[in-house]
């Protein structure tokens, strides 16, 4: 049987895991439980347990410390993490200290018996004769923060770290090498992802064995920074990792180095999304979105900044409590496997928040029986605060300027002009209650480029003008 510790101050949380669980099932037996880090740093020493499942936040030191600190006692212990919602940023902190994965609260007892599904497998290949064990451990030691474990293992394995003579962490994303002719250490990250050591005098030659580094590639590589010691080496291993997920951004195989991390405008781009989800305004969510998927193009934006992004819309989404049945990532690895690339994420998410946003919109599109009219009422009610007209909906969606002019008629009930005119001021009303914007920066998010036109339409619509419509509110 496997050896298991839960680690959390709530005492019913553990007494519900070590109850609800059926741990012997997946060989598991939870042979020590505490209520903070501390104890819990104690429990690994003594024990050293297989799995560790531990609360992230907790007193006398949380547990991403004790991650860490367990990771130095015992290197070849998995971890695990149980966290809210509101600390999915640890989480995902944690996901680069090595560990296992993680489970949401209130977490479901599913969900960590698929985590231990998952674990009792990995164990299982790591303990059988024959197996690719040590390929795996030597990355589990890379992960441990365990320096003198690293210098060690480097050094029995024929590639000691010392100045004058650095290792880059190259990770191979989609493609197992057969044999390279220079000197390297392999170790498996996962089923689709090979990490590889070697000096970094030798990094341009692997790379020119591996193909052109000019994005043509089927699969992706990712290059880290340069280490002369253990202690640098985890981060230019994260480095690399992340770097390696350079196809997710980009869509594109190739050789990737690590983003300018001063560069990445992240910060930004998750308050405009925060602001843009409280307020319910679809016109920012989608201008935030095809912000980023032009930045993850560029590269400017990472498979980390995915993450981030999309578990934030996931959260704001509890928060203000939707019913949404999608789960929060566990992990980079998920989010590829689950959408590829960054446009299907950022065209899953524009999808799935379409009720949140638009109300009308079901109700116009219920009423539409013409499929071609659905997707061009979609693409306004996305678009309408930019320049739009009858001819580029025409080039579009492959329909005669005449002939969209009067099928837009029949399906909607009234014309093009009329319909966004509508669009864009029911849009600065909301502006005008829920902003301090100036009267000529509305018109301007609205899609007017006339200040005098915009005042004119909406005191047609409205019967009165945007100053009276704001003083009114």
């Amino acid at each position: 049987m496997y050896k298991a510790v839960i680690v959390d101050d709530e005492r019913w949380i553990v007494e519900g895991i070590k109850a609800g669980v059926r741990w012997e099932k997946y060989g598991f037996r939870v042979v020590g439980e505490a209520e903070n880090g501390q104890e819990g740093l104690r429990l690994i020493e003594t024990l050293r347990p297989d799995f560790v499942l531990t609360d992230i936040k907790m007193p006398l030191f949380n547990g991403l410390e004790l991650i860490k600190k367990g990771k130095d006692l015992s290197p070849h212990t998995y971890f695990a993490v149980l966290s809210g919602h509101a600390e999915f940023a640890y989480a995902q902190k944690a996901l680069n200290y090595g560990t296992f994965g993680y489970c949401l609260k209130p977490f479901e007892i599913e969900e960590i018996e698929a985590l231990l599904s998952k674990l009792s497998q990995t164990l299982k290949n790591r303990s059988q004769p024959g197996s690719s064990s040590g390929f795996q451990e030597l990355y589990d030691i890379l992960c441990s923060g365990n320096e003198k474990l690293m210098a060690d293992e480097l050094a029995a394995a024929g590639m000691p770290m010392r100045d004058g003579l650095p290792v880059t962490p190259i990770i191979l994303h989609g493609y197992s090498p057969t044999s390279l002719n220079i000197p390297h250490i392999f170790f498996r990250m996962n089923k689709r992802r090979i990490g590889c050591l070697v000096y970094s005098s030798q990094v341009e030659s692997l790379l020119h064995s591996l193909g052109n580094s000019d994005n043509t590639l089927e699969y992706s590589v990712g290059v880290g920074t340069s280490s002369a010691c253990p202690s640098e080496l985890e981060g230019a291993l994260e480095a690399a990792s992340i770097a390696a997920y350079g196809m997710f951004s980009t869509g594109k195989g190739g050789i990737y180095r690590p983003a300018s991390a001063s560069a990445s405008p992240i910060e930004s781009i998750l308050t405009e999304l925060t602001g843009a989800l409280a307020q319910k305004d679809r016109v920012q969510f989608m201008s935030v979105m095809d912000s980023c998927r032009s930045l993850f193009h560029r590269y400017t934006l990472t498979i980390k900044d995915a993450y981030l992004i999309f578990n934030t819309v996931m959260y704001l989404f509890t928060r203000e409590g939707v019913q949404t049945q999608s789960r929060f990532l566990e992990g980079y690895d998920q989010l590829f496997y689950d959408y590829g690339c960054s446009d299907d994420m950022i065209d899953y998410l524009v999808k799935h928040t379409l009720n949140y946003f638009s109300d009308e919109l079901s109700s116009r599109i219920a009423h539409v029986s013409h499929n071609r009219i659905k997707e061009m009422l979609r693409y306004i009610h996305n678009h309408f605060n930019q320049e739009i007209s009858i001819q580029s909906l025409s080039e579009r969606f492959y329909l005669s300027p005449t002939y969209l002019s009067q099928l837009f008629k029949k399906e909607v009930g009234e014309n093009f002009v009329e319909y966004l005119s509508r669009l864009r001021i029911q849009y600065a009303c909301k502006l005008l209650r829920e902003t301090d914007m100036t009267i000529s920066q509305i018109g301007e998010k609205c899609g007017f480029n006339d200040y005098f036109y915009f005042t004119r339409i909406f005191k047609r619509l409205n019967g009165m003008t945007p100053t009276q419509y704001r003083e009114s509110q």
